[in-house]
């Protein structure tokens, strides 16, 4: 989205659960889309980007880094550094005692073992949880269905017991090297002023065309089915919306 007029200037329908892969596709369909209307140089060279923490990861960060873009990408704890939100855990934990009302009290991370490799976790029933995966900032790990389903302390471990088979944990762990990560060098980027100034317009820029695009022009669900298909239709509504931008700014607005 570009921050002047709202204009889309890449879009597509993934059909991916998760966004930490698609950074790269995008910034790269940018660039394929400037250089289709004649845009040589590398649009990235002059301009600042900004992204939600649903794109936030070490090897983003990095390539953000080596690529030289002047990228503001939040990660999952900006909002809790933020000094404006310094009281916020008060109403969170009220919040929290009223959800918990009537509720027992569930096995936190602090009642599991960890292996020192990390390999797997013991239970408060005594049982092995082995390691389903890790990332930069955490080592989860994943109960057996053999081992949960017929546990005893299965209400005081699952919140929905009924509907939930499977205990999963996470472990926290601080990283090597802090303060010399990429995630580290944005962070303290995002933090700073003006960073927070510039990350702050990216709510003014990039969620407004989805509220004309489901409201005003009406697509509120895909109609078809399938990527190709989806990922159409979606591209369609985005040329209709960037035609009215050109409609209503002129030819010249960018």
């Amino acid at each position: 989205m570009d921050g002047k007029r709202q204009v889309i200037v890449n879009a597509e329908a993934f059909g991916a659960p998760q966004e930490h892969d698609l950074l790269g596709p995008m910034i790269e369909g940018v660039r394929e889309n400037f250089q289709a209307i004649g845009k040589e140089e590398d649009v990235f060279e002059k301009v600042k980007l900004t992204a939600d923490s649903g794109f936030h990861t070490e090897k983003n960060m990095e390539m953000l880094a080596v690529e030289g873009i002047d990228a503001y990408v939040a990660d999952n704890r900006f909002r809790k550094r933020d000094p404006r939100f310094a009281d916020y855990e008060r109403y969170k934990e009220e919040a929290r005692k009223e959800w918990a009302k009537g509720r027992p009290k569930l096995f936190r991370t602090d009642d599991f073992i960890f292996d020192k490799d990390m390999r797997y976790c013991v239970c408060p029933a005594g049982k092995r949880l082995y390691r389903s995966g890790a990332n930069d900032r955490a080592h989860r790990f994943k109960g057996p269905q053999s081992a949960c389903v017929p546990c005893e302390l299965r209400t005081q471990c699952l919140r929905n017991p009924d509907r939930t088979d499977i205990r999963q944990v996470a472990y926290f762990a601080g990283r090597l090297g802090k303060g010399h990560t990429f995630t580290d060098r944005m962070k303290r980027k995002i933090d700073s002023t003006v960073g927070r100034v510039l990350y702050g317009m990216r709510l003014a820029i990039s969620e407004p065309p989805f509220s004309h695009i489901t409201s005003a022009l009406g697509l509120d669900r895909f109609t078809l089915r399938g990527k190709t298909k989806v990922n159409t239709q979606w591209n369609l509504f985005c040329i209709v919306h960037n035609l009215k931008k050109v409609h209503r700014y002129g030819l010249g607005f960018a």
